[in-house]
């Protein structure tokens, strides 16, 4: 079972992948969905990414 959290942000890489007509979700869609998770953002931030 995956975290509430995690889960909507893949389905907003999901998402966005469709939005632009992708055929595949990316890491690129994945971190753009992450960035926009608060919790996420801080944890991508203290390891400097």
């Amino acid at each position: 079972m995956l975290n509430q959290e995690l889960e909507l942000s893949l389905n907003m890489a999901f998402a966005r992948a469709r939005e632009h007509r992708h055929e595949f979700m990316t890491v690129e869609h994945l971190l753009l969905a992450l960035l926009s998770n608060p919790a996420a953002r801080e944890a991508l931030e203290a390891c400097t990414v």
